[in-house]
């Protein structure tokens, strides 16, 4: 059973009536952001993203090679297990790895170190801080 589709006027209020509804003034569009433009679809304004939700969207909105079939087919396998990368390897891991290795890591940081959050990696940084006294 689908879900009703809930208009961007009321997605504050809808928001509200569950949690605190405190964020932007705005109603991103998923489909019509576009690279560093995020899409209101209240307003119907396009504003310049300086923000990227933190830095987990460094490449922008709706990138073309983020629409291919196969990359798309191998992110969902992955994503709908979401395992635990620094503890159950796979390989679709090792050739995201293997690739990130190549295109982004630098000689002089050659080790990395993936956690699926903010705590968990707070939590890892202070006990390999003091495995070090």
């Amino acid at each position: 059973m689908k879900s009703p589709r809930i208009a961007p006027a009321e997605v504050h209020a809808t928001l509200a009536r569950h949690m605190l509804a405190d964020g932007y003034d705005m109603v991103l569009d998923l489909d019509k952001s576009h690279g560093r433009r995020l899409h209101d679809s209240r307003s119907g304004r396009e504003y310049l993203d300086l923000f990227s939700f933190f830095a987990t969207l460094p490449i922008g909105f709706n990138h073309p090679k983020m629409k291919d079939a196969d990359f798309l087919a191998k992110l969902t396998r992955a994503a709908l297990v979401n395992p635990t990368n620094s503890d159950i390897y796979s390989t679709e891991f090792a050739e995201f790895i293997e690739v990130f290795g190549r295109v982004a890591m630098r000689s002089y940081l050659p080790h990395s170190f993936f956690v699926a959050g903010g705590a968990l990696g707070v939590e890892n940084a202070l006990k390999a801080a003091m495995e070090r006294h």
